[in-house]
């Protein structure tokens, strides 16, 4: 059995049904023939069994004139469409009005056709953890606000496409597309811990630097990379001028051994050979030396802070935790 509290959560989400229960002034006569045209254009759509429009215009045949009749023909014609828990909300409301209105047979019919739609609910219970709930938190559940007193109960909602909208001021929204089965079904959507939204970053005051006054020293990394770096080009020229002696000194010494056994050079030529090598261990080392180095510099340059740069960072987002169906 639907208790009360359930209904009236259903009436929250029905609210486009139940648009015209709002309190208004007595309707014109104007208003009156409009919403008797209304009527009657869409009893003829109930005939063709076109729902859908024949709802939209009970509903503004309600609005214009309000009226216990139209709002029966209107639940009916929801329950004709497909929307169960809209028609089962307005059923219930029809009755309770009917027996504050001492109309007997419309409370007994209202009440009749919400008890037999009852089998057919579809419902959907949206879950609010206390660890999980910010302050001022709004649910939205089809565009409808939900009150908080229906979070984590089951309500009767309307089959089809729904979305659930979840906020909270300092905090990202977080949204849910989902289906409701045509047929008698209960989900359960729990929601998430939503997000920090990012903080606005406070503008800084920039002031005009008084002429005259020296601008701010650079960084001590900046100025740490700049010496790393003319260090590491001097070893790179130091590398390619050993390279080049190294290969001179080898060419020499050929001309101290002979062509047909390159082995047998004489004293100066063995000295030769073994300089070129010592150049060329010095060419070698002083290349990578000085590769490393001035790496090594840039990279200090590059990466030192300038004098101007933001220290407000965005707070990071949180992943939109997944549990259940959502």
């Amino acid at each position: 059995m639907t208790t009360p509290r359930h209904w009236l959560a259903s009436a929250v989400l029905a609210a486009s049904a139940l648009g015209a229960m709002h309190v208004r002034a007595e309707p014109t006569s104007r208003e009156r023939a409009a919403a008797e045209a209304t009527f009657q254009e869409a009893t003829t759509l109930m005939d063709a069994k076109k729902y859908t429009e024949a709802c939209d215009k009970f509903a503004a045949s309600q609005e214009l004139d309000p009226g216990l009749g139209t709002m029966l023909y209107l639940a009916d014609c929801y329950d004709q469409a497909g929307r169960t828990a809209s028609a089962w909300a307005l059923f219930r409301e029809v009755e309770d009005r009917s027996r504050r209105a001492g109309q007997p047979d419309r409370e007994r019919i209202a009440g009749e056709r919400a008890t037999a739609l009852e089998p057919r609910l579809s419902k959907l219970e949206v879950r609010v953890a206390p660890k999980r709930r910010p302050p001022d938190l709004q649910l939205r559940v089809g565009g409808s606000l939900l009150p908080p007193a229906s979070w984590n109960v089951a309500i009767p909602v309307d089959p089809g496409p729904t979305k659930i909208e979840a906020s909270a001021p300092g905090k990202k929204p977080a949204t849910l597309q989902l289906t409701i089965p045509a047929a008698s079904s209960s989900q359960v959507v729990e929601i998430p811990i939503l997000a920090d939204a990012p903080q606005a970053k406070r503008a800084e005051p920039t002031t005009a630097r008084p002429a005259g006054e020296p601008a701010a020293p650079p960084s001590t990394q900046r100025v740490l990379g700049f010496v790393m770096s003319g260090a590491g080009l001097v070893a790179l020229a130091a590398g390619g001028y050993f390279g080049y002696r190294a290969y001179a000194q080898n060419t020499d010494s050929k001309a101290e051994c002979r062509s047909e056994q390159p082995n047998a050079c004489t004293k100066s030529g063995f000295d030769l050979r073994e300089q070129a090598k010592m150049s060329a261990n010095i060419a070698t080392i002083a290349t990578i030396g000085g590769g490393v180095l001035t790496a090594a510099g840039l990279g200090l340059v590059f990466t030192a802070p300038s004098a101007s740069s933001a220290k407000d960072r965005d707070v990071a987002a949180w992943h939109v935790g997944v549990r259940g169906v959502w």
